[in-house]
């Protein structure tokens, strides 16, 4: 049974839970371009080349999972992208196709393992996230994929970041940035970067973090397309510079970046939208401002019943612990009752 299979059947039966966010696993094998062409892998009696329409239908879906889990949250989306990468493009992997076509193959499992990372990323499932994010490093060294590596270092970074671990955050971040291949286009380079600005000052590098900011925000200006997979854009690097300004103290400006990064988030990313009011509206109670932190809260209350994530329902506990101290005033007290009415302890994400 390959990888693929092997988590694809876990998300299936339900036994993804069984799986444990390990802090080795962290540590990646660096980027090696394959030599030699990539062998298919053992065939059934049942196995036959993969169709070009098939091929095509992959990349679709791909694009159509993105958009679902962008709009929805991860929940609308980890199971049956699990079930697809189980029940369809695991027989795929095994099947007799020319060496360009196999490699086309890889490429888009490898995305698609990475997407089903990420989504269990916002289940806040980190085990088995993990675990689709190392597939998806297998995947596309195997496909000669430098940039889908490259992607793949970069969102566990974020996901070391976002668990505390700092100090590896930026050694896949900086990884992530060596691997991506010459003559990438801007956005792309800014997606990278920006993520790097992020761990160094996670590090307190604040001058490195400082100049990899300002390399994001020059390739953003340069940038005439998006990169591919992925979605970066102004909003995201504004979030991402936010991070930085307000780990460094600069209040003020992280106010401004948190704010640009909810107004310019395109309106179809509801669930990044949530996460970003929930942040600003942290910002703000920060500084002692109840009613500016009221009023993003009530947005990402707003969002928050149309969307399914892990992480916008641990925003949704933070705000009731935060809030729980302000209830001697009625904008903290009607906060916390619209809160409190959408809470479910007894449902999960899913």
């Amino acid at each position: 049974m390959t990888q693929v299979e092997r988590l694809g059947s876990s998300v299936e039966n339900g036994s993804d839970h069984r799986y444990v966010f390990n802090l080795h696993d962290l540590n990646v094998p660096a980027w090696r371009p394959a030599t030699e062409p990539p062998p298919a892998h053992r065939q059934t009696p049942h196995s036959r080349p993969v169709r070009e329409d098939e091929l095509e239908t992959s990349e679709e879906m791909l694009e159509i999972f993105s958009r679902i889990e962008a709009i929805h949250g991860a929940s609308r989306v980890a199971p049956f992208l699990g079930e697809y990468l189980h029940r369809t493009v695991s027989p795929w992997l095994r099947s007799p196709v020319s060496t360009d076509t196999r490699r086309r193959l890889l490429r888009t499992s490898a995305r698609l393992c990475y997407l089903c990372g990420f989504a269990y990323f916002d289940l806040e499932e980190h085990g088995i996230s993990q675990r689709f994010y190392r597939t998806s490093l297998l995947l596309a060294a195997e496909g000669a994929d430098a940039w889908g590596y490259a992607v793949t270092l970069r969102a566990m970074s974020v996901q070391a970041w976002h668990l505390g671990h700092r100090h590896q955050a930026l050694d896949l971040a900086d990884a992530a940035v060596d691997t991506a291949p010459r003559g990438i286009d801007d956005a792309s380079s800014a997606f990278l970067h920006g993520q790097l600005a992020v761990a160094h000052a996670g590090r307190d590098n604040r001058d490195t973090a400082l100049s990899c900011l300002n390399s994001a925000e020059r390739y953003m200006e340069s940038a005439t397309s998006r990169p591919g997979t992925v979605t970066y854009h102004w909003a995201a690097f504004a979030h991402q510079r936010a991070v930085v300004r307000s780990l460094f103290g600069d209040r003020s400006g992280a106010t401004l970046d948190f704010t640009n990064a909810v107004q310019w988030r395109p309106a179809c990313e509801r669930r990044s939208t949530a996460l970003v009011c929930a942040r600003l509206a942290e910002h703000h109670l920060d500084q002692g401002q109840l009613e500016q932190a009221a009023s993003n809260w009530h947005r990402f209350l707003d969002i928050y019943p149309s969307i399914r994530s892990g992480r916008a329902r641990s925003a949704l506990a933070v705000l009731r612990a935060r809030v729980r101290p302000h209830t001697a005033h009625d904008v903290g007290r009607g906060l916390l009752a619209r809160a409190t009415a959408l809470w479910r302890p007894d449902t999960g994400t899913r």
